[in-house]
């Protein structure tokens, strides 16, 4: 039975790889692609591609023109949002420096992505406190200022969605747990423009986050602080609170966002 399973994956993981490699072959210089023409460039039997050619283009990642092929818009969809992370990395750099500069603590830019956090950028301070954040990393969006921000700024339907997919799950002591209190904190915090997390990631730790709106005036990713409760003090948050919200909007403009014609949307609707 195992062996089985795991020749079913091994197929699985080839079909993937060679997949992969038909993909690959589109370029500037050749968008167009013959079954035969592939078969050959890949040193793959002929039926083989044209099997893996008819997924791709059921899944939209490859469109047939006559007897060629091109690259489909599941991969124009892709390159979308790969393009926007990258941008939105570039273009929060420098505001990043000046934040940890101006502040002595580690920053960060999120995204949201299935109900979680996802660390596109960091940049750490002096002494940092080791908090098990990098690049890539993800985090639960619930008990973090990041997520709380992301979070704050989609439908109430769709934060509904994501509670029961992924529940409230305890992981600081402060972490909240009762999905009606959740929704009034994300109230509070789409409406004052900033989210403030204490203890209920970590014990002792302390995150304050501000949105980050691109050129249409969706927020798309949030810059936060983080640091220990024993240097982010209560005298500090509303410091912290200032700058990180300035940074944001730094960030924004770098992304083409002009407040001037930015409309106030309704909460949660």
């Amino acid at each position: 039975m195992n062996e089985s399973i795991n020749e079913s994956s091994r197929d699985i993981l080839q079909s993937v790889q060679k997949g992969l490699k038909i993909l690959r072959l589109f370029s500037i210089e050749k968008p167009e692609w013959g079954i035969s023409e592939m078969a050959r460039a890949l040193h793959i039997n002929k039926s083989t591609v044209s099997r893996l050619v008819s997924e791709l283009i059921q899944e939209s990642f490859l469109e047939k023109k006559g007897r060629k092929y091109s690259l489909g818009l599941s991969l124009l969809r892709l390159s979308g949002v790969v393009t926007s992370h990258l941008e939105i990395h570039r273009e929060s750099r420098e505001s990043l420096i000046q934040l940890v500069e101006d502040l002595q603590e580690t920053a960060h830019v999120a995204i949201l992505e299935d109900g979680s956090v996802t660390y596109l950028h960091k940049v750490d301070c002096k002494h940092p406190v080791r908090l098990l954040s990098h690049v890539g990393k993800r985090n639960p969006a619930h008990c973090t200022s990041s997520g709380k921000i992301l979070l704050a700024y989609q439908t109430e339907s769709k934060v509904k969605d994501l509670i029961t997919a992924t529940g409230l799950t305890p992981m600081g002591p402060n972490s909240i747990t009762e999905s009606s209190r959740f929704f009034q904190d994300l109230h509070t915090v789409r409406k004052q423009g900033y989210s403030v997390c204490i203890d209920e990631m970590h014990d002792d730790v302390v995150s304050i986050a501000a949105p980050i709106r691109d050129y249409t005036g969706q927020v798309v990713a949030a810059v936060s602080v983080v640091g220990p409760g024993q240097r982010i003090t209560h005298e500090k948050i509303p410091v912290f609170i200032e700058r990180i919200i300035a940074s944001g909007r730094d960030i924004s403009i770098n992304l083409g966002y002009i407040e001037s014609i930015y409309q106030k949307e309704d909460l949660l609707t």
